[in-house]
């Protein structure tokens, strides 16, 4: 497992998160340069990372910054971190807007402040996501209206594992176009496993993340059910462009756009899933299911009947998923 080392007295972390915390709360410091900030509040953190560390933040670390942070204008990011960081925190259509790399120079010379971008409408276009990776591309079922979640893999293999995650969650955005990837690569691939995501919007019987939560979970089970084959696109579309946590985004209109975005086919039936709460009875018994098992959190991992949250415990998933198979 790869340590993570506080940049100033060097102690080390399994977790990135972890070694966030310690810097941070033992030496009002940031993990990823060890500037020490003083006495600031977490704000000034978040400020600091969007500005000095644009390109380098974590996908977690970067989303928690966007929702508490309002605006960082270009010429404090030019101050703090150079041309590099002010033209690199830019969104791709703030760029586009300010007419692209020949706009530049002249947005230096005039410090020309430019606030974020808080539209999350999805921009399409076959990479708006970004490169989605095995996970897209990676077979589902011959017969996926066999399946009651979505599911990728072959039907024919001995072992399944479940995927408890969050359409609203960053830290199942953060698994889900990184790691995931490669599990999918290593495992579902050749046939080893297959893997079911269930969408965990409650959680003891109350909406998980939002009062908007399970709506996402109604579009997610809609694709599978209509379009199985666009499901994993729409899957990993969802999280690459996925709204700050503490926003109300997951309505009708947003989910809609998601999918027409990721190629969906058919998206009339994510309206009236949603409208008519078509699959809660599925959405119950995952909160169920999770609780079953001792899950009260994402992202999870059930891997024959162990629980594992795969971020920091990519070796420990690794080895129950090669124990598990070893076993059938």
């Amino acid at each position: 497992m790869t340590a993570h080392t506080c940049p100033i007295c060097t102690d080390q972390f399994e977790t990135a998160g972890a070694a966030r915390d310690h810097t941070w709360n033992a030496h009002s410091a940031c993990h990823y340069c060890g500037e020490q900030l003083g006495d600031e509040t977490d704000e000034q953190l978040y400020r600091h990372w969007l500005a000095a560390h644009p390109d380098g933040l974590s996908r977690v670390d970067h989303k928690r910054a966007d929702a508490a942070v309002d605006s960082l204008t270009f010429s404090e990011r030019l101050s703090e971190g150079g041309v590099g960081a002010a033209v690199g925190g830019l969104t791709r259509r703030q760029l586009l807007l300010a007419g692209g790399g020949a706009a530049t120079a002249g947005l230096v010379i005039g410090a020309t402040a430019l606030s974020n971008n808080t539209s999350t409408e999805p921009e399409g276009g076959a990479n708006a996501g970004g490169d989605t990776g095995a996970v897209t591309t990676a077979p589902i079922p011959d017969s996926p209206g066999d399946f009651r979640y979505a599911t990728v893999g072959s039907a024919d293999t001995d072992v399944t594992v479940t995927y408890f995650g969050s359409w609203k969650c960053p830290y199942c955005a953060q698994f889900s176009t990184e790691m995931l990837s490669q599990l999918v690569t290593d495992y579902v691939e050749p046939g080893t496993i297959a893997l079911e995501f269930r969408n965990l919007a409650y959680i003891g019987g109350d909406p998980f993340l939002g009062p908007d939560a399970p709506a996402a979970g109604q579009a997610g089970l809609a694709v599978w059910n209509t379009d199985p084959a666009s499901y994993w696109a729409f899957h990993e579309y969802v999280f690459r462009n996925q709204p700050p946590e503490s926003d109300q985004w997951a309505t009708a209109e947003r989910l809609v756009e998601f999918a027409q975005a990721a190629g969906v086919s058919e998206t009339a039936s994510i309206r009236t899933a949603i409208q008519e709460n078509q699959y809660d009875d599925a959405l119950r018994a995952t909160d169920r299911a999770a609780s079953d098992t001792g899950v009260d959190a994402t992202p999870a991992l059930l891997i024959d009947g162990t629980t594992v949250n795969p971020l920091g415990n990519e070796e420990r998933t690794r080895q129950l998923i090669e124990d598990a198979a070893g076993s059938n």
